[in-house]
């Protein structure tokens, strides 16, 4: 019996899922224990949580847009089928998980929950380690000296 190697990443779930639990344990988390910092009540913050809002609107529906002119998905479990390198992905290799880490605290700004910005945490390092990392390897592997080129030239996150 052969194996074959699957034609994808082999992330350990969906990014969407992974900022989403992030959110919800956020969410629980400051309906049962709230944390009152007193500087998130000036409105300067919760103008800057709406700038990274549509930052983090702007930047998805961009790189979004990108990749369905190249023909690939966004989707991890599906193959990569071109290396996107244009539009955001010339300014950062993840900036749909840019977009998300974004969402992420600009939500914790304008809700003023700070538990979002904690549980940012724990979600950054399974993103780095359970998905980003086996990203780039299938990447390197998939796209050889033309991705390690774009590796060199172009920051994981900005």
């Amino acid at each position: 019996m052969t194996s074959r190697r699957v034609d994808n990443a082999g992330v350990i779930m969906p990014p969407p899922l992974i900022y989403g639990g992030g959110i919800v344990l956020g969410a629980v988390l400051e309906w049962t224990m709230p944390m009152r910092v007193q500087f998130l009540q000036n409105p300067l913050f919760r103008g800057l949580g709406l700038i990274l809002l549509l930052g983090s609107a702007v930047v998805s529906l961009w790189a979004l847009r990108v990749l369905s002119a190249l023909g690939t998905s966004a989707d991890p479990s599906q193959p990569t089928l071109v290396l996107a390198d244009s539009g955001p992905f010339a300014l950062s290799r993840n900036p749909l998980y840019l977009a998300l880490t974004w969402l992420q605290l600009g939500l914790g700004l304008v809700l003023a929950w700070p538990w979002l910005w904690i549980t940012l945490v724990p979600v950054l390092w399974l993103m780095t380690h359970g998905v980003i990392d086996r990203e780039e390897q299938y990447l390197e592997d998939k796209f050889g000296l033309k991705y390690l080129n774009y590796k060199a030239r172009v920051r994981r996150w900005i």
